[in-house]
């Protein structure tokens, strides 16, 4: 008897491994989608604030293969995590991020129960205490100041290569921005960098085809098979956002390249 039941709990694995194998046929630029959680664990996920080590951590404990999170910067150039574009947004601290120096924010306090017992972190700090090169990060830029001048570009962008350098992760990012001046001037300094356009989709397709760029970011509902299938036929990589259990099977079957989702125990039992 315990013979036939082993048997039988055996095929049973064995169906359900198949199946969920088998239930998607993936085919991307590299045979795979990368669940990535949107500022760690997503919004809507109360124990955790968004774009703080500690929901970054989660979402890698929990299986994600990694994660987006937003990068803004100081008035003295040191790169923070942070989704607002007031501090007063989501912390106890005032003001916009580019207009302070790190000293003055580093003890901010996320508000709202149970947020309080975490801060705001900076970049370099984050990556010091995660192993980046194991994991895939997706940057998205948030370049607030209101001068937008190449000189400020610029000292935003020296400030992500130092990073890059230092950690040694240009291949295991994503650098995404809306703004395709800043990504052609980031690309003339170093070209080997994944990044991507974040715009509609045609917009982002003839931006990222014209710059050399390696993809495109778009949210998930606003792109066509055809659109995916046309970036892919030009060797750019598709990344979306705003996904959650409700469109996570829809937006699989597109065969989109990355997934930064909401809801990451759905997607991750989906895919992993």
């Amino acid at each position: 008897m315990k013979k036939v039941i082993f048997i039988l709990l055996t095929i049973s694995c064995l169906t359900i491994s198949c199946s969920k194998e088998e239930k998607y046929n993936i085919v991307t630029i590299n045979n795979k989608i990368y669940v990535l959680g949107h500022g760690g664990m997503g919004v809507g996920k109360a124990q955790y604030p968004l774009d703080t080590y500690e929901s970054i951590q989660m979402a890698i404990s929990m299986g994600a293969d990694g994660s987006e999170f937003d990068v803004q910067i100081t008035k003295d150039s040191v790169l923070v995590c942070f989704h607002d574009k007031y501090l007063e947004d989501a912390t106890f601290g005032s003001g916009e991020i580019y207009t302070k120096n790190w000293a003055e924010i580093k003890d901010a306090e996320y508000k709202g129960t149970p947020y309080t017992n975490y801060k705001i972190c900076s970049i370099d700090w984050l990556l010091a205490n995660i192993d980046a090169n194991n994991y895939k990060f997706t940057f998205d830029i948030k370049f607030n100041n209101p001068d937008q001048s190449a000189a400020n570009r610029d000292v935003f962008q020296r400030a992500l290569l130092r990073l890059i350098d230092k950690y040694n992760i240009g291949k295991s990012i994503t650098i995404e921005s809306p703004s395709a001046d800043f990504l052609e001037s980031l690309n003339a300094k170093n070209n080997d960098l994944n990044l991507f356009i974040y715009t509609e989709a045609d917009e982002a397709l003839t931006i990222a085809k014209e710059l050399g760029l390696k993809g495109i970011t778009v949210k998930a509902q606003e792109i066509s098979v055809d659109q995916i299938t046309d970036a892919h036929n030009y060797g750019l990589m598709v990344a979306v956002f705003s996904t959650t259990r409700r469109n996570h099977d829809e937006v699989i079957r597109k065969n989109v390249d990355i997934i930064q989702t909401d809801d990451l125990e759905d997607l991750i039992a989906r895919l992993k």
